[in-house]
């Protein structure tokens, strides 16, 4: 069995402890005897998986060039934030014709509003007060819905299309945090991420960059 094939996979399947590893953070002597625990790895494969550890957690180590570059744009962007709102999850065989209306009259109210198209369902993300006429207008096929959100909206310098990392920096946040992003979504130089509102206190300190 390959130590550092091993180590990889093991990192990899487990984000946290790839990003503790990556910031120094984390007892590589007990991690080697958990990789062990966990795989096919014997004892006696304990210093090559602990070598292995050592030259992963180097070659993890953040870009301090990067990451600064990653700072100063964030430091440059504005934050928007916006409460009582919801998401609905709606069925895929629902009629777009029926989406565009609802959405044509939301935006005739200077509300706002997003739509998310997956290959299963679409998720509309809007201000709550429209969620009885959503439940109306869909009925029978909303597939579920959650009210008491907040979007946060960061609207960043067009240089983020050049700038490698930025949004896997802000998801590396929340997760750090314990954070659920409820949905997410990007056009151009805004990023939206909507979370539950008990949440809302810690991210806006987050975000002060």
């Amino acid at each position: 069995m390959n130590a550092t094939k091993e180590v990889r996979v093991f990192v990899e399947k487990h984000p946290i402890v790839k990003e503790c590893l990556a910031k120094g953070l984390i007892n590589l002597s007990e991690l080697s005897r958990q990789i062990i625990e966990q795989s096919e790895l014997k004892q006696n494969d304990f210093d090559a998986v602990l070598v292995a550890l050592r030259r992963l957690s180097e070659k993890l180590k953040p870009n301090k060039k990067s990451e600064s570059t990653i700072i100063t744009l964030l430091q440059k962007s504005k934050l928007e934030i916006k409460t009582k709102v919801c998401s609905v999850v709606l069925e895929k065989s629902t009629p777009f014709s029926f989406l565009i209306k609802l959405i044509e009259e939301i935006n005739d109210k200077q509300e706002p509003v997003h739509l998310i198209q997956g290959s299963r369902s679409f998720t509309i993300v809007t201000s709550q007060e429209f969620l009885p006429k959503i439940e109306k207008m869909f009925a029978g096929r909303v597939i579920m819905k959650e009210k008491g959100l907040v979007q946060v909206v960061l609207r960043t310098p067009p240089k983020i299309e050049s700038t490698p990392g930025v949004v896997a920096y802000l998801y590396t946040l929340f997760a750090e945090r314990g954070i659920n992003i409820v949905e997410t979504m990007s056009s151009w130089t805004e990023t939206l991420i909507v979370i539950d509102e008990k949440n809302m206190a810690t991210v806006m300190e987050m975000l002060k960059f």
